[in-house]
């Protein structure tokens, strides 16, 4: 298995383009949708006044009379609002009609903190997971390649188990993807995410976890299909609708009860509400692992028979 890892990890290292392709491009795709997915959830209300009022989650920008209807006609901003010196409303001048900023200020606790500029890693994260789920198409595509051009016939033939070498090659390419998730969290931590109920420990823990689930259900891909372009079809064509789905880029409470029930089937579902509640969803986790490892060893075991 070593040998295998070493020698997987050296052929990746040094094959053109990988590096980039496979750890820096994801690395600056993922910080950029990051940050974009994060600061623009937050609604922007403009006060007129000395003192802006305390409300959590919305930002408040400072203007200047004359630039009101500026702000509210071309601006992303729908909301202005006339405040006094203790910070509290006068009156509201809004673009749309029953906007939906003015019962989150008037029904704001007073003794909430301050709203902050720092960015919710909760807005993001589903792209994250999902990356990481689909992570082992390569290992996929490597092994479907190999099956092809005879090696894990050699393999065999030199009385070394395919199993240990199999496990060795899956070791190192998430080995890969556990250094570009390194990269990403360390990002979080020195951008002063906000990681809601979450930590950083709680992310690395995650994000381990969908490598794993990854690994087991490419490895049985591997041992099921015989052309690697199928890989695609099967990232974006199941993988992808069940991340729809499962709450990762969309809220879940506003999906029809069939979408919310398909959910309840997808690893990302569990992944993402882990993060967000800040409680590892600890039996459906394991279940799910436990699954991974079932079909990683049917995998193996297709693969072995020459599938």
């Amino acid at each position: 298995m070593v040998q295998s890892f070493n020698f997987t990890f050296k052929v990746l290292r040094n094959t053109k383009g990988f590096i980039v392709s496979m750890i820096i491009m994801p690395i600056f795709m993922i910080v950029l949708v990051s940050i974009t997915l994060a600061y623009s959830n937050v609604p922007t209300v403009a006060y007129i006044g000395e003192k802006a009022p305390n409300v959590t989650n919305i930002k408040m920008m400072k203007i200047e009379e004359r630039e009101k209807d500026y702000f509210l006609g071309i601006s992303q901003g729908t909301l202005v609002i006339r405040t006094n010196s203790n910070g509290e409303v006068e009156k509201y001048y809004s673009s749309i009609e029953n906007n939906p900023l003015i019962p989150l200020i008037e029904n704001a606790d007073k003794n909430a903190e301050v709203f902050t500029e720092r960015p919710s890693i909760n807005y993001s994260i589903g792209t994250m997971l999902f990356k990481l789920l689909t992570a082992a198409g390569l290992l996929a595509t490597v092994l479907i390649q190999e099956k092809g051009n005879g090696i894990l016939l050699r393999v065999k033939n030199s009385k070394t188990k395919l199993s240990t070498y199999i496990l060795g090659k899956s070791f190192a390419i998430m080995f890969v993807y556990e250094i570009a998730t390194l990269a990403i969290l360390t990002f979080y931590k020195f951008a002063n995410y906000d990681f809601g109920k979450s930590n950083i420990v709680d992310l690395g823990i995650i994000f381990t976890v969908a490598l794993f689930i990854s690994t087991g259900i490419y490895i049985f891909v591997a041992g099921v299909i015989k052309n690697e372009g199928l890989i695609w079809g099967i990232s974006s064509g199941i993988i992808f609708p069940l991340g729809i789905c499962s709450g990762i880029l969309f809220p879940i409470e506003y999906m029809p009860e069939w979408m919310k029930t398909i959910a309840h089937l997808s690893p990302l579902y569990y992944m993402q509400h882990s993060i967000t509640s800040g409680k590892l969803e600890t039996v459906p986790i394991v279940i799910m692992l436990s699954i991974s490892l079932i079909l990683g060893l049917i995998g193996i075991r297709l693969i072995e028979k020459g599938r």
